[in-house]
């Protein structure tokens, strides 16, 4: 990659009554900048020497052997270029090794099966200490998943103790998950990115990408509204399309000079139907606060659509990417796993020298446990792998007796990376490692995890009195032990709703609807209180009615089927996204302002007719409504 940069030169003279001195001239951004500037001495400026002072309007300065004055040296510095050298990777390609095949970092407990930590983001910091996210069960009654985290010394080898760093948000957008989670730095904050099933009647598909961000890497952690941080959680990256789909989701960031390149993928069904399985790329400007909300879809960086007999590579059940950026060689490198919980699964890598176009390098099977799925790479907190580092890949597995669904065992492994000058494939005839998993048989590392309450939302009449909130903490092995109201800490509630005691009983003051975040010992979650009306409301109307995104763009020739599905609130403040059936029992209808650019369909498909911009009007049969942009290219 060869990039050519401005530079620009900044002088700096010191003056001194009493004292001659000489200044250096220092370079911000590149100290080696060709041609050394260095500013003059009073001593040395002919003309006028009578006053020490120089002024601001005859400050002169060298560059290279010739003196100029400063209006010539700004017109010298914006005009400096240097350029990088070639970069001698560019034309390599990137070779992954697994020199051993590493060690558990959790085994599942036959105290509490099902049991996982699938999906791991690998941070390695300055210190050489490791930060890890994970997924694990949820409640498994209201909530699927929740990301957990711990912290590593000794390079993986031993860890903290584990803790829920984020759960879902009740009555909101992420209210049944927080899975597949994806962690970078910047500017002081942590950025976790997870998964969430947004349409509570599909039950794990429909998924969309959100993102929370942290001062500390075990929370508590604020989440992305769709304006800022802290609100009801609202997806960076939409799920669109037909509800039958996977979705969007499991994603991974990385930072390079100012741009967050943001990967996901995306699983949904085209017309025919055929299936759509893509992992997506987009980009921000990551010194913009509101990034988040300013995302441009770059393309496809891959295809994961299963592949034939026939064809040159055979792609089975390929799963989520992770990537990272390779300082050394300026490559993005992406890992997947291939054949996912097969007996023949296999961890795919793919390169990019420009961070949206990938192409597949090979395959591990050397040293990679059977029936392995949702790989991870360790990078540092821009996602960058620098030369000296320790690498290592991540991993959970069945193993090879193992075809029980979510009881996973994960593994992490030491990475070498090296380069060759063709593919080297010679890994893809190998065969994987034919190893069962180890259970946990015992109990004794029992430790809090997770502060729960008996209930995750209260509905509560306006002006009934105080109540209280029993609560608990919950071990690694889902057992739940009482903790009295008086050592619970409440972080967090709208006092214009609700009024708090100092014994921390609750009352509700007004209708509406508030999350109050509880914390003990460094625990933390969100229960929502709903505070209705005293009378006169019917809980299974819809009160609202609003979009989760405000513009839909799609191609002409469009990939995969979208759909517009309006987000409802109902009299007793539950959220719900409506599809199918829904848009008949609710009267929901779909108008096109112009015709002649799109077709919308009773069930909110879009058809695209011609490349241009219109309005689509969603509303009910009591006349609730609203309406979205539609941008055609």
């Amino acid at each position: 990659m060869c990039r050519l940069r401005s530079r620009k030169i900044i002088s700096m003279v010191l003056a001194s009554v009493t004292t001659v001195c000489l200044c250096s001239c220092y370079n911000t951004t590149d100290p080696a900048a060709p041609g050394g500037v260095s500013t003059v001495s009073s001593d040395e400026i002919p003309g006028d020497t009578e006053n020490n002072d120089v002024s601001e309007n005859k400050t002169e300065i060298l560059s290279g052997n010739e003196m100029v004055s400063d209006d010539s040296a700004v017109a010298l510095s914006e005009n400096i270029v240097e350029e990088e050298p070639e970069n001698g990777y560019a034309d390599k390609h990137i070779r992954l090794t697994l020199p051993d095949s590493g060690w558990d970092v959790f085994s599942p407990s036959t105290a509490c099966l099902p049991d996982y930590r699938y999906g791991p983001s690998m941070m390695l910091n300055n210190d050489g200490s490791i930060d890890a996210w994970f997924s694990a069960p949820g409640d498994g009654y209201n909530e699927f998943d929740w990301i957990t985290y711990r912290h590593s010394d000794d390079g993986g080898e031993t860890w903290s103790s584990e803790k829920v760093a984020i759960s879902p948000s009740p009555c909101s957008p992420d209210a049944l998950s927080t899975c597949d989670p994806d962690v970078f730095y910047y500017d002081g904050y942590y950025y976790l990115g997870y998964t969430s099933t947004i349409n509570r009647r599909s039950k794990g598909i429909c998924n969309s990408v959100f993102l929370a961000r942290s001062v500390n890497p075990d929370g508590p952690y604020e989440k992305w509204d769709g304006s800022g941080w802290g609100g009801s959680p609202v997806p960076i990256v939409y799920f669109d399309s037909i509800e039958i789909g996977w979705g969007c989701g499991e994603p991974s960031f990385v930072v390079v000079d100012d741009t967050v390149y943001v990967y996901s993928t995306k699983d949904s069904y085209s017309g025919v139907p055929d299936r759509v399985r893509v992992t997506e790329v987009r980009t921000a400007d990551i010194t913009d606060p509101d990034w988040p909300g300013k995302l441009e879809f770059q393309g496809y960086a891959g295809i994961r659509n299963d592949t034939g007999e026939d064809s040159e590579y055979r792609y089975r059940d390929s799963d989520s990417w992770d990537v990272a950026y390779i300082e050394e060689s300026q490559k993005f490198v992406a890992v997947s796993t291939n054949r996912r919980f097969k007996q023949n699964s296999s961890i795919l890598y793919y390169e990019s020298n420009d961070g949206i176009m990938f192409e597949r390098v090979s395959e591990l099977n050397t040293n990679v446990v059977a029936r392995c799925h949702n790989c991870g790479i360790m990078a540092d907190g821009s996602g960058h792998i620098k030369k000296d580092d320790a690498m290592m890949i991540g991993y959970a597995y069945g193993g090879s007796s193992g075809s029980r669904w979510g009881v996973w065992s994960t593994r992490f492994a030491p990475l070498i990376i090296d380069y060759t000058d063709e593919p080297d494939r010679t890994d893809e005839a190998n065969k994987n490692l034919k190893v069962s998993i180890q259970y946990r048989t015992t109990t004794a590392d029992a430790a809090p995890m997770m502060l729960s309450t008996d209930q995750l939302i209260y509905c509560k009449n306006e002006g009934t009195g105080a109540f209280k909130i029993s609560y608990f903490w919950q071990d690694n092995y889902k057992r739940r032990h009482s903790v009295p109201a008086s050592e619970i800490e409440v972080l967090r509630y709208d006092p214009d709703i609700v009024s708090v005691d100092e014994d921390n009983s609750i009352s509700p003051k007004v209708a509406g609807i508030t999350w109050v975040t509880v914390g003990y010992e460094g625990l933390s979650r969100d229960v929502c209180l709903c505070v209705m009306p005293r009378e006169g409301y019917d809980a299974k109307k819809i009160m609202r009615f609003y979009p989760i995104t405000g513009e839909y763009s799609m191609a002409l020739v469009q990939p995969y089927i979208i759909k517009v599905r309006p987000m409802a609130v109902f009299g007793n403040y539950r959220l719900h996204e409506l599809a199918g059936m829904d848009f008949f029992k609710y009267g929901v209808t779909f108008e096109s302002e112009d015709t002649s650019i799109c077709e919308v369909y009773r069930d909110g498909t879009v058809i695209p007719v011609s490349v241009g911009d219109t309005v689509i009007n969603v509303k009910t049969e009591d006349g609730i409504g609203y309406s979205v942009n539609i941008h055609i290219y």
